[in-house]
């Protein structure tokens, strides 16, 4: 099987195979990154950055793609749709890359600083709820949440 996918010379960042093997992600300098069917070459979606796209990496289950970008975030995409899940804002991201149980996103900096990161909503507030000692009370809720119906934030503490 061989097929082409054009992208102009000494703009391709990075390429990589998503783990299930139906699909290629590249980055490149036109601030974008693409994600292309492998069984036909066909692009699938486009997402954009304001910077340079460093690096591309897919999840383990292949339905999340993260880039890494000169506009200083790191994003997680859904492949299928293109909609943005979750961005990371950091200094000078240029690498990404997935724990072998999709939880974490690493991301590397120029100055060879490496973190981890916590990216789904469930698993930020659960790490958050673990740590906390107590919801917020009702003052405290109409201060900082005006508008919302006040609930418990987390449910496993009083």
């Amino acid at each position: 099987m061989m097929f082409r996918i054009y992208i102009p010379k000494n703009d391709l960042y990075s390429i990589v195979f998503s783990p299930n093997h139906q699909y290629l992600a590249t980055a490149s300098a036109d601030k974008t990154a693409r994600i292309w069917s492998f069984i036909n070459g066909q692009e699938i979606t486009c997402v954009k950055h304001e910077g340079y796209v460093y690096s591309v990496a897919f999840s383990p289950d292949s339905k999340y793609l993260a880039t890494a970008s000169a506009d200083k975030t790191a994003r997680i995409w859904e492949v299928q749709s293109g909609q943005e899940i979750s961005r990371l804002t950091n200094n000078d991201i240029k690498t990404v890359i997935f724990s072998s149980d999709g939880k974490y996103l690493a991301t590397t900096n120029n100055d060879g600083t490496v973190k981890v990161w916590l990216w789904k909503s469930d698993d930020l507030i659960l790490e958050a709820c673990n740590r906390l000692r107590r919801n917020l009370t009702p003052d405290e809720w109409q201060q900082y949440l005006k508008d919302e119906s006040y609930c418990k934030t987390c449910l496993n503490i009083e």
